[in-house]
């Protein structure tokens, strides 16, 4: 029997717990590591924030550059923000420490769109250092973008990708609901989003990868966001949308390709939302559409894509990856 891939937990959110309890459930994977600023966390053994009822004997720290010399890991799973230019110095002093890593981080899923030198510098350091690091999550990271490209092999010639995501909001957490403005006005959400500050992140990046990866050299890239206004009133479990305030977002980036547009992703994530579904339709030979109903649920499947993208990603060539160059992970057993 191979031995067990050590991975570090870094950063205990939301989304950063779930992938490190999905971990412990894996028979070919073992936590040696938990890293959190939050000093609620620090000191504490992981099985404690993690509510799993047992202690794990693994100390959270804030101290990781200490801890990576010290733990003798082979991965870091990297949950702290969506921005890559917040998360640059952490997945550096994570490489530099000869770590493989997978991010949630949504723009580090197609990093060179927005920060082409920094994605750059960072793949360096990671040839370098032999080492592999990718960002991925349910979206971007799949729905929007990996899997809608899976469904393009099966053409013989392609027009047009477009794809539709609907979520009820009043389902998701509450920092989701808080995301894209659950409650608030109009007039407070057109100051937020003009200051981005609530908005869905990633969702150019899944556009210009799935641009990328099928060789259509965009003449334009647009992404416009506006309010879903509530018709009556919603509650959640953390917030109440009355009428005529705000109840989520609608998001849509498009792409231009030889005058047309071949690209046309749009993500509906409000309170309240009906037929909540995951739908890609290809528009080539053979024609083909997909439609998940109720969609892919992010909080599952977003740390379901990290800890199984590692096996890949441990096999995989050094540099700064995507989920096309990675290949196509598996369940992880």
């Amino acid at each position: 029997m191979s031995k067990p891939i050590r991975v570090i937990a870094y950063g205990l959110g939301a989304i950063g717990r779930a992938a490190a309890e999905l971990v412990l459930k894996k028979s070919n994977m073992q936590l040696v590591g938990a890293v959190d600023l939050n000093p609620q966390y620090v000191g504490q053994d992981l099985g404690s924030v993690l509510g799993v009822g047992r202690q794990l004997g693994v100390k959270i720290t804030d101290k990781p550059v200490v801890l990576f010399a010290q733990a003798q890991a082979d991965v870091v799973i990297h949950c702290t923000s969506s921005s890559f230019v917040t998360v640059y110095p952490q997945l550096v002093e994570i490489v530099r420490a000869g770590l493989h890593c997978v991010t949630s981080c949504e723009e580090a899923m197609f990093p060179r769109y927005r920060n082409a030198q920094l994605a750059g510098e960072l793949d360096d350091l990671c040839i370098k250092k032999s080492c592999a690091v990718v960002g991925t999550g349910v979206n971007p990271g799949f729905v929007m973008d990996t899997l809608a490209l899976a469904l393009t092999a099966a053409c013989q010639n392609l027009e047009a990708v477009r794809v539709l995501r609907v979520v009820d909001a009043a389902t998701r957490r509450e920092a989701l609901q808080r995301k894209v403005g659950v409650g608030i006005s109009e007039a407070e959400f057109q100051q937020l989003a003009k200051d981005q500050k609530i908005r869905h992140v990633g969702l150019s990046e899944s556009l210009v990868f799935l641009a990328d990866a099928l060789g259509w050299n965009l003449a334009e890239v647009d992404e416009s966001i506006a309010p879903v206004i509530a018709d009556k009133r919603i509650k959640t479990p953390y917030f109440t949308a009355q009428p005529g305030s705000v109840a989520g977002v609608k998001q849509v980036a498009t792409g231009l390709w030889n005058g047309k547009e071949v690209l046309r992703l749009e993500l509906q994530m409000y309170a309240g939302a009906a037929n909540p579904r995951d739908e890609i339709v290809i528009v080539g030979n053979p024609p083909l559409k997909l439609v998940l109903d109720g969609g892919t649920p992010g909080d599952l499947a977003t740390p379901a894509l990290l800890v199984n993208s590692l096996p890949s990603l441990l096999d995989a060539r050094a540099g700064l990856h995507t989920m096309r160059t990675l290949g196509l992970p598996q369940i992880a057993l």
